[in-house]
């Protein structure tokens, strides 16, 4: 009877074992740095913001994203003759992008609307990776 009672256990715990192993693991975003950059890979970026953001294509550093995940990006202020803001004060609010890679694939994510934009021409590496002291 101890020998069933151990058979019947070890069944039941082997195919625990092998549903739990089966379940599918769900993929987390990482944050990334750009492995290389290119005028290719800033205009696919600059795009991909003003997808994002409406109006014209942001200006955006050579460097971008080659050492930090996240940019700022703020909105163009439209200005008069003087520089002054033609709307007075300026109100609006930076926005925030963040360049991930989920499965071997870049991304690049708009942390105020959760859009995530996949990007084709970028090559990145999980910024733990590349910079594994951060």
């Amino acid at each position: 009877m101890n020998k069933t009672l151990f058979l019947k256990y070890a069944t039941l715990g082997s195919i625990l074992l092998i549903v739990s192993a089966c379940q599918q693991v769900q993929a987390v975003a990482e944050p990334a740095v750009l492995t290389e950059t290119s005028a290719e890979v800033k205009l696919e970026l600059q795009q991909q913001i003003q997808k994002a953001v409406g109006g014209p294509l942001v200006k955006l550093a050579d460097n971008a994203y080659l050492f930090e995940s996240q940019i700022w990006v703020e909105s163009a202020v439209l200005r008069d003759d003087k520089g002054r803001p033609l709307d007075g004060r300026h109100m609006d609010l930076a926005n925030l992008f963040i360049l991930q890679i989920e499965q071997g694939q870049c991304q690049l994510k708009h942390n105020k609307s959760g859009q995530v934009f996949v990007l084709t021409k970028a090559k990145c590496m999980a910024e733990k990776q590349r910079f594994p002291e951060k």
